[in-house]
């Protein structure tokens, strides 16, 4: 009987660490995918063309005939866009973890096709909106020489479709607004499978300043909510994840030279889990970037960033880490 008992508690235990495991790598996997998407640049280019008047070649010319104007055709309108981007590099704390911290080299590639109609004018200014899929693939250790399996079992890819409007007032005032449908999937014996999901409508709201013909400005406010489902079989409530973000963003850019340009940012976001109240968290992030321009569809950077987190939830951890790396951007529309 007692042998009984005791074998029954072993299993319990097993059981109990098992899953506590499983929650600690989707609490890394999920806190991962939410700051990459919220770095996610979502404006839409607003263009407007116009026609283009020239001067007259001699004194009265246009007296009987009026100002005259270049008769061009219409720039056909590019309805589809597709993205790829490439980013290596390293981070100081891949488990996010208060102390005893692993660093790793990282890899994250992403992919992404989006359906971009005209813009068209609206009183004050422009609108224009984009809806399309975007897949990120998060890999970790590559070039670090690691053989631990937990490092490989942080890998996780993200699916994304996304739809997005913009009105730019006065050509001044950017607000946003859309819906993003994520799912985090991890790879079991080379198959994938959906371990969290989750809706995220969000708004958002940017001005910017310009500082000089080479140098400007702008911040941004925004808020986010999460409508979250977790994988039944961590045994936790499956909207353990839903949550209200609310952020604020400052950023400084310079062109240094032709093609070079040099930006800096900072960026606080709170976050309320609204089905832990106890759960309140404070992510702050400060990076600089330094981009050169290929061509128009190409660009090369370097990126450092600074990222701390505090939580009112004695059961999450604190961290800070330092990520480090260069990232390719391919551009092209059609």
């Amino acid at each position: 009987m007692k042998l009984h008992v005791s074998l029954r508690g072993f299993w319990m235990v097993a059981l109990t660490w098992c899953s506590l495991s499983g929650i600690a790598v989707a609490q890394n996997r999920i806190d991962t995918a939410t700051q990459q998407m919220g770095r996610q640049d979502l404006r839409t280019r607003l263009q407007t063309p116009a026609a283009q008047e020239i001067s007259s070649l001699y004194e009265d010319e246009d007296k009987d005939v009026g100002p005259q104007n270049v008769i061009r055709q219409k720039p056909r309108h590019n309805w589809l866009e597709a993205s790829s981007d490439v980013q290596f590099g390293s981070t100081s704390n891949v488990y996010l973890t208060e102390t005893g911290k692993t660093d790793s080299s990282m890899m994250i590639s992403t992919v992404q096709l989006a359906v971009t109609p005209p813009a068209w004018q609206v009183p004050g200014g422009q609108f224009s909106a984009r809806a399309g899929y975007r897949h990120q693939k998060f890999n970790y250790g590559i070039a670090s020489g690691r053989s631990e399996s937990t490092i490989n079992d942080s890998d996780f890819d993200i699916s994304t479709l996304f739809v997005q409007g913009h009105y730019l007032y006065a050509e001044k005032w950017l607000v946003g607004g859309g819906m993003d449908y994520n799912r985090l999937l991890t790879s079991i014996d080379g198959s994938y499978t959906e371990f969290y999901s989750e809706f995220a409508p969000n708004l958002s709201l940017q001005r910017s300043f310009e500082l000089s013909k080479k140098s400007a400005i702008s911040a941004n406010i925004g808020v986010a909510g999460h409508i979250s489902y977790l994988d039944p079989s961590y045994l936790v409530p499956s909207d353990s994840y839903d949550r209200v973000d609310e952020s604020a963003t400052v950023t400084y850019s310079r062109e240094l030279l032709s093609k070079l340009g040099f930006q800096t940012f900072y960026r606080a976001q709170f976050t309320q889990y609204t089905r832990n109240h106890v759960r309140k968290d404070l992510t702050q992030t400060l990076g600089v970037v330094l981009a050169y321009s290929l061509c128009n569809e190409a660009s090369l950077r370097a990126f450092a960033n600074f990222e701390g987190r505090s939580s009112e939830d004695p059961n999450i951890a604190d961290y800070q880490k330092v990520d480090t790396g260069m990232g390719l951007s391919l551009r092209v529309q059609f």
